[in-house]
C-alpha cells in the first residue's frame, strides 16, 4: 500500500516539472548575453583587467576567467642524526634494581 495516492503523486511531478522548468529559464536568461557588445569583451591578444588587491577579477560577459597560481618553494626539512650506543655492562645490578628485588617486611600483629 502505497503512502501517496495516484493524484498526489501527479501533483508532485507536476510541481517538480514546474520548478525544474523555471530554473533552466531563470538560467538560460542569465546565461544568454542581452546584446552584442564587442568592445566590452577583450580580444585574444587582450587580458582582463585585474587589479592585485582584489579577491577574484572582473567577470567578462562571455569566456572564461584563468586564475593564475605561483608556487612558493618550501624549505628542505632538516635530517637530524642520532647516535645511540649501549654502555658496557657491569658486573653489579644497579642500585634501583637492589632496591626493588628486596621483599616486603612480614606482617606484624597488634595481638587484639
Amino acid at each position: 500500500m502505497s503512502r501517496f495516492d495516484r493524484g498526489r503523486w501527479n501533483r508532485i511531478l507536476v510541481w517538480t516539472g514546474a520548478a525544474l522548468a523555471w530554473g533552466t529559464a531563470l538560467i538560460a536568461a542569465r546565461v544568454e548575453p542581452n546584446g552584442p557588445t564587442e568592445s566590452a569583451q577583450p580580444s585574444e591578444g587582450q587580458v582582463a583587467s585585474v587589479s592585485p588587491q582584489a579577491a577574484m577579477p572582473t567577470a567578462p560577459s562571455q569566456g572564461l576567467v584563468i586564475l593564475r597560481f605561483t608556487r612558493v618553494e618550501t624549505p628542505e626539512p632538516e635530517v637530524l642524526t642520532v647516535t645511540v650506543g649501549r654502555a658496557a655492562a657491569s658486573s653489579s645490578p644497579p642500585a634501583q634494581a637492589a632496591a626493588v628485588a628486596q621483599s616486603a617486611p612480614a606482617p606484624s600483629s597488634s595481638g587484639s
